[in-house]
C-alpha cells in the first residue's frame, strides 16, 4: 500500500475497533483517535503516523500482526492499494453490509440525535463486475484511476468493478492519448456505450461514435435502459444493474400515492413508473436530464433551479415528496419541506452525513423517522446509499 509522507516516523501497535465515514479504520493511539485506510475492524497492526490534527491523527498501516476475520488476503485486483478506485475489495461480506449499516446509525445518532436500526438492501451476485458508469483519466501516456489522495493516474487495464462492456471501453481507450478524462457509460444489455470529455477529440469521436462534450452542436447521445433515457453527460447512477434495487427500496417507501413531486429529478429515474398513473412533477437544473424525463410523455418535468423547489412545494398538497440530491445535500431546502403540506418526505442519499444532519432539521419541526434502508449501491466501496423515510 502507498505509505504517505510523515514528519513523526512513530510506529506505534493499535487494534482498530470501529469504522469512520469515510470508510477509514479507527485505533486509539496515545489517547487520541488515529484514522487508517485501507484497515478493518478487528485488525491489529503496526501504525506509521502520518499527520497530527488538533484532537487526532492519521496514520498507514506498516505491518499487519493480526488480521481482522473480515480481511482478505487476497484480492482479485493487482493494483489494489494504490488505486483509489475502491478502498474495500479486501473486506468480506456480510461483515462490509454490517459495517455500512453502523456508519448509517452512527451518523443519524452523532448528528442527528436518535437511534436508528437500518435495513439492508443489496444483489448479491452484483458485488463484482456491477459498475456500468466510471471515470477514467489519463497522465499522457496511461489510463486507469486516481491513486487515493492524488492526481496520479495508476494504469488500469481491467476494473473488478466495472462491467465487461466498461472494461472493453478502457482497452479502446489506450489508442487515444490527447485527452485528461472521460466518463464512460455503458449499456450492459446492448452493449452501447457513451463517452463523455470536457473537450473536443477526433480522436476519440473516430473510436467512440457516441462521444460528446460541452458546446458540442449535435444532440447529446443516449439509449434507453429499463424505460429510462440514460444521456451522455447527464447523472445517472454508477450501476443500472443496483439501480434496479434502488428503485425497489424507494417504490417501497413511496407506496401507493395520489399526487408525487420529485425533486433533484434528473432523468425521471425514481418517479417515471408513477408518472402514468398519477400526476408526477419533477423538478431538476440539468437541461439534458429533464429533456429526457420529459421525452417519455408522461409527468411534468420542468427544469428548474434549487430556489424554485419551494415554489413546488407549496403549490399544492403532495401525497409524497421525494428528493435525491446531491452529495452536498439540501439543507437551504429543508425548512420549506419541514413546513409543506404532504403526507411523507422520501429522501435519498448519498452522503449519510449529509441525511442525518438534514433530518435533524426535520425533526426539530415534528417530523419522525420511519423506516431507513441502506442500498448496496457501492460494493467494496465505502460510499453508502441511504433511503429514508419520514412522516408527520
Amino acid at each position: 500500500m502507498k505509505r504517505e509522507s510523515t514528519s513523526d516516523s512513530a510506529i506505534l501497535e493499535a487494534t482498530i475497533t470501529d469504522l469512520a465515514h469515510g470508510g477509514f479504520g479507527i485505533a486509539r493511539v496515545k489517547g487520541q483517535v488515529c484514522f487508517v485506510p485501507y484497515a478493518l475492524p478487528g485488525d491489529h497492526i503496526s501504525i506509521r503516523l502520518t499527520r497530527k490534527m488538533r484532537g487526532y491523527t492519521w496514520g498507514t498501516i506498516e505491518t499487519i500482526l493480526h488480521p481482522s476475520p473480515a480481511r482478505l488476503l487476497a484480492t482479485p485486483c493487482p493494483v489494489f492499494g494504490n488505486c483509489g478506485g475502491c478502498s474495500w475489495l479486501h473486506f468480506a461480506y456480510p461483515d462490509q453490509a454490517k459495517w455500512k449499516q453502523h456508519i448509517v446509525a452512527e451518523c443519524f445518532r452523532r448528528i442527528a440525535g436518535i437511534q436508528i436500526e437500518p435495513a439492508w438492501a443489496e444483489d448479491e451476485s452484483l458485488r463484482l463486475g456491477y459498475r456500468t458508469r466510471a471515470e477514467f483519466h489519463c497522465d499522457g501516456r496511461n489510463w486507469g484511476f486516481y491513486e487515493r489522495q492524488t492526481h496520479r493516474v495508476v494504469p488500469v487495464t481491467a476494473c473488478p468493478l466495472c462491467h465487461p462492456v466498461v472494461n472493453q471501453a478502457v482497452s479502446k481507450l489506450t489508442r487515444i492519448s490527447a485527452l485528461d478524462s472521460v466518463e464512460v457509460t455503458a449499456n450492459p444489455d446492448t452493449g452501447e456505450v457513451l463517452v463523455w470529455s470536457n473537450q473536443p477529440s477526433s480522436d476519440l469521436e473516430t473510436v467512440f461514435p457516441n462521444s460528446d462534450h460541452p458546446g458540442s452542436n449535435k444532440p447529446r447521445a443516449s439509449f434507453s435502459y429499463d424505460e429510462r433515457i440514460i444521456v451522455n453527460g447527464a447523472f445517472s447512477q454508477s450501476s443500472l444493474l443496483l439501480n434496479r434495487v434502488l428503485v425497489q427500496v424507494v417504490q417501497n417507501q413511496i407506496g401507493s400515492p395520489n399526487s408525487l413531486l420529485d425533486l433533484y429529478c434528473g432523468n425521471g429515474n425514481l418517479s417515471i413508473t408513477y408518472a402514468s398513473s398519477i400526476p408526477v412533477v419533477g423538478l431538476d437544473h440539468n437541461e439534458e436530464a429533464v429533456r429526457a424525463a420529459a421525452s417519455r410523455g408522461t409527468g411534468d418535468y420542468r427544469v428548474a433551479p434549487e430556489e424554485r423547489f419551494r415554489d413546488a412545494l407549496q403549490e399544492r398538497t403532495w401525497d409524497v415528496v421525494l428528493l435525491d440530491p446531491p452529495r452536498k445535500g439540501a439543507k437551504t431546502l429543508m425548512p420549506a419541506l419541514a413546513s409543506c403540506k404532504t403526507g411523507a418526505i422520501v429522501y435519498v442519499s448519498c452522503d449519510p452525513a449529509t441525511l442525518a444532519r438534514d433530518a435533524q432539521i426535520l425533526l426539530a419541526k415534528g417530523w419522525e423517522i420511519s423506516h431507513v434502508a441502506v442500498v448496496d449501491m457501492f460494493p467494496h466501496t465505502h460510499h453508502i446509499e441511504t433511503v429514508a423515510r419520514f412522516v408527520k
